[in-house]
C-alpha cells in the first residue's frame, strides 16, 4: 500500500516577489497565507481582459534577460 507524499512548493501571490514580499509572506500563518493567495487568484479573475496577443507576451518575455529562454 503506498502512503501520500507530503511535498512544499513556494507559491507567492506575485509572479516576482521582492525580497520585502517574501519576508512578509513567509511570517503568516497557514491561513494567512491561503487567504492572501485566494484573493490574488480573485483579483486575476476579476481584472480586465489584456489586449495584448500571446506572441505580444511571449516576446515581452523573451526580452527581459531575467526569463530568456
Amino acid at each position: 500500500m503506498s502512503s501520500i507524499e507530503t511535498i512544499s512548493i513556494d507559491v507567492y501571490p506575485w509572479a516576482e516577489p521582492t525580497e520585502e514580499q517574501r519576508a512578509w509572506f513567509d511570517a503568516l500563518s497557514a491561513e494567512e497565507k491561503r487567504k492572501v493567495i485566494a484573493d490574488a487568484i480573485k483579483q486575476g479573475f476579476d481584472s480586465p481582459l489584456s489586449d495584448k496577443s500571446i506572441e505580444d507576451i511571449i516576446r515581452e518575455a523573451q526580452s527581459n534577460p531575467k526569463h530568456a529562454l
